[in-house]
Formats: structure tokens, C-alpha cells, sequence
């Protein structure tokens, strides 16, 4: 559940995010990159890795957001479906490996 919770965080976190308008195309790359990141991992603790690197990113960053044009919200909130997608992936095959047969 820890897992989830940090997961979600960050998930939120984006998507508040991406109601900003005017400027950051580099901070909504790096959303992505951190999307590519998660849809990349094999199980839940690459997921949660990935789930903190951008929560720690998005605090250290929190100014960027501001400068967000609506293209580039949408390219987060793109992100941040990416993402939560690819987690919840993971996360679903992991709690079915874990249940007893």
C-alpha cells in the first residue's frame, strides 16, 4: 500500500500541475521522461523508484509549473495518464502474483 500511496502522490501532483498556462515545454519533457521511466519497469519497486525521483523533481520544480502553456499542460496531463496507466499495470500484475492459487 506504501507503494500506492507514493505512487498516487506523484500522479496528483502532476495533474494539478497541468492546469497551468504559458511557457515550460522542458518541464513537460521531463514529465514524459519520467512516464517512459515507469512504462519501462518490470516491477513495483522500479515503479515506486520512479514515483519518488518525481515527486522530489515536481517540489524542486514547483515554480516551472506556473509556465505551463496549454499545450504543454496537455503534454503533462499526457504524461501523468502515461504514467498512472503503466503503474497501475504493474501494480495489478504484481497483486495477482502475490495471490494465492
Amino acid at each position: 500500500m506504501k507503494h500506492a500511496k507514493l505512487t498516487l502522490g506523484a500522479l496528483l501532483a502532476t495533474f494539478a500541475l497541468s492546469a497551468c498556462d504559458s511557457g515550460g515545454a522542458e518541464y513537460a519533457k521531463k514529465l514524459g521522461e519520467f512516464a517512459d521511466q515507469a512504462c519501462a519497469c518490470k516491477d513495483t519497486d522500479c515503479t515506486t523508484k520512479v514515483a519518488k525521483e518525481q515527486a522530489d523533481w515536481l517540489a524542486a520544480n514547483a515554480d516551472k509549473a506556473s509556465k505551463l502553456s496549454s499545450d504543454d499542460a496537455e503534454a503533462v496531463t499526457a504524461a501523468g495518464t502515461k504514467l498512472a496507466e503503466c503503474t497501475t499495470k504493474i501494480m495489478t500484475e504484481a497483486a495477482t502474483a502475490a495471490m494465492p492459487k
